[in-house]
């Protein structure tokens, strides 16, 4: 599916601030429900073998660095850049969960360029992909779970029983976005032409590495992980030159 840069309802600036609050608390709670963030702990746990901390590259899309934390170890420190405006000032692990998708190509590029060029390492990972089945579960199961646990989403709010059953608003927008972020995800193929792009230093190369991964439910997550590769010592060098050779 060729990715398409749609926009979303709920991202606009006319969009009620409510209501958007009720989409991203509906999404937290129920990636919590189904810990659809553990799979990809083991992308975050590779990229950890570069960085001793995470910046987590915040985009305010909802099911974002909250859902990961109850994996990481309560004394990773976690501090906080954005997604969109990114500083790029600290040094550590930078992580985008279920976000990185908003970005448009060019800033998409922008983002992963800077982050290579600080010779830090970064994760990209996205819940959802491009398939078939994605399609079906967000346009039927995933309206259908906000009008059945609208009650037992925590925090409990009247304004989300009254724009899921009265004025069934969130079940509509909740579907429509997730539908139109379908449509805006970059697939491995996207991300490898985005990398591949970004230019490469000699002095100390960057890896690239994206794909797919089961989450455990019969479906995929998308990743991406990048990060400078390690100056190989001179006696290094000999070892694996010697290896060569026999």
């Amino acid at each position: 599916m060729k990715r398409i840069n749609m926009p979303q309802v709920s991202q606009q600036s006319w969009f009620p601030a409510f209501l958007r609050r009720n989409i991203h608390e509906f999404l937290t709670w129920f990636v919590h429900q189904i810990k659809a963030a553990k799979p990809f702990m083991p992308i975050v746990e590779e990229g950890l073998n570069h960085a001793d901390n995470i910046i987590f590259l915040d985009g305010k899309s909802g099911a974002g660095i909250e859902t990961l934390e109850p994996f990481l170890d309560s004394s990773l420190e976690v501090s906080h850049d954005s997604l969109y405006n990114p500083s790029l000032s600290k040094s550590g692990l930078y992580v985008s969960v279920n976000s990185f998708h908003q970005l448009p190509m060019k800033k998409a590029k922008n983002l992963l360029e800077g982050i290579s060029k600080s010779q830090n390492p970064i994760v990209v990972l996205e819940g959802n992909n491009d398939s078939l089945w994605q399609v079906v579960g967000m346009t039927v199961f995933v309206p259908l779970t906000v009008i059945l646990t609208a009650p037992m989403v925590k925090p409990f709010r009247w304004s989300r029983i009254i724009f899921t059953y009265l004025l069934p608003i969130l079940p509509f927008i909740t579907f429509l976005d997730g539908f139109l972020a379908l449509f805006k995800l970059y697939a491995p193929k996207d991300l490898n032409e985005l990398t591949a792009s970004l230019p490469v230093s000699d002095e100390r190369p960057y890896y690239w590495r994206s794909g797919k991964l089961d989450n455990g439910r019969g479906g995929k997550i998308i990743y991406l992980i990048g990060y400078p590769e390690r100056a190989t010592s001179s006696t290094e060098a000999k070892i694996l030159e010697k290896k060569h050779i026999n």
